[in-house]
């Protein structure tokens, strides 16, 4: 024991003590349903990183209590650095309890200051250890992702998909809806399909657009806001040498940003009272803090320079919390919710013009039940138009299909 290195007997000691806490701990999340990515962890080190309340510690104990017991051990994030010990002392000491090929889990790892040293070291050493590691947000990925480049396997769990609320809340796994060469037929035929299988799908379709997040399962609403501090006082404070003048500006820009997708340098830089360049940096990480996601113009070229780009919020129910505080009729609201939840659930999508966005060989604009065709007049492309809306009917007019939300979101 002499020869275990500096540290050894406190760091036993707390990975026994871990061990023992957390096997407790785990057996609250047997019964939980498995999100769709839980099969996406295929290496030795495993990294989930993803907005705070997506069920990242949720999968971690799901997989923990499928792992062999005797090998196992769940470690805290928080804990090691409040108890400021080494991460290689810790990790040495589960070396120690349980073998070589011990299997780690740690959450929230972004609490200890260049985690990404210590994990390669010990990656290295300990060749047949295994590691599922979760990380809240992207904040700190870019940094290692530099240093543990083709050792680590990097899942991003998002919010809930649509079909995953459904299996969450319902039970029932949803085939996913293939639009094929005839779109209206596809359509219609999915229509029969998941009605025969769900049951008040307007309903459950605005239930999902205000708790897309698995932790508003649990919380109200109104805590929505303690989640968007830990992200600007922990997540982004951590990443960034920043002074508590400038994190309290953090949340004013939320509030602006609740009131419109569309953003002005120029208003944000006075209202906040800083240059235009540290609005583009806070823009940036709150962005990477997975609070608000950025769409771009369909053709960048000049227009990017301009910087001509819409925000929308990852939860649309953040944006309705701070619309609140605002003020703003939930009329005014309820519109860009819709819009934010497009933008939550698929990537690389952009905006053009008067259409709310392009995704794949798609325009889509998104709407309510009045939402007409009109938006569409004067729009030559090869691309399919969609308006995707809260409703029932499905039709087309003049190339210009309308589809309700459920089919078109169950296509992920």
């Amino acid at each position: 024991m002499n020869n275990f290195g500096v540290n050894s007997i406190d760091a036993v000691e707390f990975v026994k003590y871990s061990k023992i806490g957390y096997e407790k701990t785990s057996k609250d999340y047997v019964e939980y349903k498995k999100r769709f990515f839980y099969d996406m962890f295929n290496k030795r080190l495993n990294i989930m990183y993803g907005i705070r309340g997506s069920g990242k510690t949720t999968i971690m104990f799901q997989k923990y209590n499928e792992s062999d017991e005797s090998k196992r051990v769940y470690i805290h994030g928080e804990e090691i650095s409040t108890v400021k010990l080494p991460l290689l002392s810790v990790l040495k000491a589960v070396q120690y309890l349980f073998g070589d090929d011990a299997i780690v889990f740690i959450d929230e790892i972004n609490a200890y200051p260049n985690w990404w040293d210590e994990i390669k070291v010990a990656y290295d050493k300990y060749t047949k250890m295994k590691f599922y590691i979760t990380g809240s947000s992207s904040l700190n990925i870019k940094e290692s992702k530099q240093k543990l480049a083709r050792r680590a396997n990097y899942v991003h769990l998002p919010p809930l998909l649509f079909r995953e609320y459904i299996f969450i809340r319902t039970g029932v796994k949803l085939e996913r809806f293939n639009p094929g060469e005839d779109l209206l037929r596809s359509a219609m035929r999915y229509d029969i399909y998941i009605h025969d299988k769900v049951s008040n799908l307007l309903n459950i379709v605005d239930d999902y657009i205000n708790n897309n997040l698995p932790y508003l399962f649990d919380n109200s609403p109104k805590t929505l806001k303690d989640l968007v501090e830990k992200v600007i006082y922990s997540d982004i404070a951590k990443s960034r040498n920043l002074e508590t003048y400038t994190l309290n500006k953090f949340e004013r820009m939320i509030l602006l940003l609740s009131a419109s997708n569309k953003i002005n340098y120029t208003v944000l830089s006075n209202d906040l009272g800083v240059s235009k360049s540290m609005v583009g940096s806070m823009l940036n990480l709150l962005e990477r803090g997975e609070i608000i996601k950025r769409v771009l113009p369909y053709k960048m070229g000049k227009s990017s320079a301009r910087k001509e780009w819409k925000y929308y919020f990852i939860v649309p129910s953040i944006r309705k919390e701070y619309a609140d505080m605002m003020l703003i009729p939930e009329s005014e609201t309820v519109g860009n919710m819709t819009e934010d939840i497009f933008a939550s659930n698929f990537t690389n999508v952009y905006f053009l013009d008067n259409i709310d966005f392009v995704w794949k060989d798609y325009l889509i604009e998104i709407g309510s039940k009045k939402k007409g065709f009109q938006q569409f007049n004067n729009i030559k492309t090869k691309f399919k138009k969609i308006i995707v809306y809260k409703g029932l009917d499905i039709s087309e007019k003049d190339g210009v299909y309308k589809l309700p939300f459920y089919i078109f979101y169950s296509i992920l």
